[in-house]
């Protein structure tokens, strides 16, 4: 029979492994809870990032209009020779519309486009009735560890009043990735670059940019990474398509 003492310890040992039960599982809770707030409310979880995105589009000229005045933004050959975000982050991927193409590659354009790429996605884009009106188009830049997006659409460009094409990195964190996929909610965003958005009035009136635009590159080796676009036509018709994630070329995940 235990002595009054020994109740009296083994209470206080109950009562303190209660407290710790219900310490962590309340910091479970909030766990989930902040993951669930900053996936349900991206943007304003992501301002001070898209902050930094466009400074960095605005400072590298990544509006593809302004890219025959800065050919650096196409010049992919650093990229190729030695991958890092520094080299790879925000370059623009193929020649410019507006620049021959034999030309454009004696100037570093499309230097990261050799046999070790590949279009992890190809994705057709639909209307409400099922016919497609666009393709959204996911590539992987094996010798660049980089990625890019590109979207081509059949609208009248007098219909269209936006479009952007953006590609994002995302978590990789193991923990992450498990709620994510139990939650079925978008995953936590860490990077991006985009293009856009720009007026369909431009892409009219500029040199041969017309229905078709592509993303910077984003690097990423290992993190995975998805391609996201925007087009706001007249009348409220919208399309806001978006791949799987994939890391290294390789699928994920829905993000």
């Amino acid at each position: 029979m235990k002595t009054p003492m020994q109740l009296r310890h083994h209470r206080v040992r109950r009562w303190h492994l209660l407290a710790l039960t219900d310490f962590l599982v309340s910091c479970l809770a909030v766990t989930a809870l902040s993951v669930v707030v900053l996936r349900e409310h991206p943007l304003y979880a992501a301002s001070t990032l898209s902050m930094a995105a466009n400074g960095a589009q605005a400072s590298q000229g990544l509006n593809p209009t302004k890219l025959i005045a800065d050919p650096a933004s196409f010049d992919t050959r650093p990229c190729a020779a030695n991958p890092s975000p520094d080299t790879c982050n925000g370059k623009y991927p193929v020649s410019p519309p507006h620049v021959y193409p034999s030309y454009g590659v004696q100037i570093g354009a499309a230097a990261c486009i050799d046999d070790s790429h590949k279009i992890v996605e190809n994705q057709v884009i639909s209307d409400t009735t099922g016919n497609a009106v666009g393709t959204l188009q996911f590539w992987w830049l094996g010798r660049c560890r980089s990625y890019f997006g590109s979207v081509s659409f059949s609208f009248p460009l007098s219909q269209v009043q936006s479009v952007s094409i953006l590609v994002q990195t995302e978590t990789s964190n193991g923990f992450l990735q498990w709620f994510d996929n139990v939650s079925q909610l978008p995953p936590l965003v860490t990077g991006s670059e985009q293009t856009g958005p720009i007026s369909g009035s431009t892409l009219a009136t500029d040199v041969k940019l017309g229905q078709q635009l592509y993303s910077p590159l984003i690097y990423s080796p290992s993190d995975p990474v998805s391609a996201h676009i925007d087009i706001e036509l007249s009348g409220g018709i919208s399309y806001a398509n978006y791949t799987a994630s994939y890391a290294g070329g390789v699928k994920q995940y829905i993000g």
